[in-house]
């Protein structure tokens, strides 16, 4: 007569299978890692451009990234390494969700609102990055606040014309950085690039963070009393917030005819998924349309276009 099996014992092994299953599952979670870098392009309007590089993909198929709160509906573009499109979806909880099955490292961009602006040129931003951040100011802005550890550094463009403040964070967190805009130049269509040479880079920016400081100071005074002088006769700006500097570059570039995408890049020196990006928004105030000439979509500038072009003192 077979023995039977005390129902304890049924128990005992069901707890135990189920506690072995959920000890892998734990275990997979552990060893599924990757690393996330994060740059922040911060702007003048309180907006941001945001690169985030994901490395050290294994044996993931799926990861999710959590984005800024401020994230501009329709900004996101992902990318493989060889720079080939990858399918992308941002969740009710705002994180954007990713196939990466058999790659190692992916790029996602987007465009988000970091920061508030005050009186027109003093702009507090509040960024969570979740890996080491580097964060660019806008071009000859100034460095009013910042908290964390950062390491503090500053670049000019090719030109010598245009000076960043650069900030590096080392690892994740919440950071708020408070910057002054000093002009509403056009942007650079070079990329910073260190010119200081690295025995005087201590010295040389000091230099550079304190001339920046006190210009801070007193384009602050000098724009509140101007402000209070010409009290309600100041002009409100034609396009509202969001549209800014490179916004301007395109329609400047545009002003000189029918323009395909590959080559408004070229001639903006922006990335290509910056341009188009930025080409939608401005398709959607009706500044810019897309036709097609010979075969090919071109861009061009539509009669409200041309007259927020002449308005702005860009022709």
């Amino acid at each position: 007569m077979p023995m039977a099996i005390p129902r304890e014992a049924l128990v005992s092994c069901l707890i135990a299978l189920i506690a072995f299953n959920l000890l892998l599952a734990s275990s997979a979670v552990v060893t599924a890692s990757y690393n996330l870098r994060y740059r922040y392009l911060l702007n003048i309007d309180g907006s941001a451009s945001i690169s985030i590089i994901v490395d050290g993909i294994s044996d993931e198929r799926t990861i999710r990234i959590s984005l800024e709160k401020g994230y501009i509906e329709n900004s996101l573009m992902a990318f493989s390494s060889e720079g080939m499109p990858l399918p992308a979806r941002v969740t009710p909880e705002g994180e954007v969700e990713l196939d990466v099955s058999g790659l190692s490292d992916v790029t996602v961009e987007y465009d988000a609102y970091v920061g508030v602006v005050y009186e027109e040129v003093v702009i507090n931003a509040i960024i969570h990055p979740s890996g080491p951040a580097e964060v660019i100011l806008p071009p000859n802005s100034a460095l009013l606040y910042f908290n964390g550890t950062p390491q503090v550094e500053t670049r000019s463009d090719a030109s010598g014309r245009y000076v960043y403040v650069i900030l590096k964070f080392g690892s994740g967190g919440v950071y708020e950085i408070h910057y002054l805009i000093l002009s509403h130049t056009m942007t650079p269509t070079t990329s910073p690039t260190t010119t200081t040479p690295p025995g005087e880079a201590g010295v040389n920016t000091f230099l550079l963070l304190l001339i920046l400081t006190i210009a801070a100071i007193l384009a602050l005074i000098t724009f509140i009393i101007i402000r209070r002088r010409i009290g309600g006769t100041h002009a409100e700006p034609l396009v509202e917030t969001g549209f800014d500097e490179r916004d301007k570059t395109i329609l400047k570039v545009l002003s000189s005819g029918e323009i395909p995408l590959t080559e408004l890049t070229e001639a903006t020196g922006l990335n290509k998924s910056v341009v188009w990006r930025r080409l939608e928004k401005l398709r959607s105030l009706g500044l810019v349309e897309k036709a097609y000439s010979r075969g090919k979509s071109v861009y061009r500038l539509t009669p409200k276009g041309l007259k927020v072009l002449k308005e702005l003192g860009l022709e």
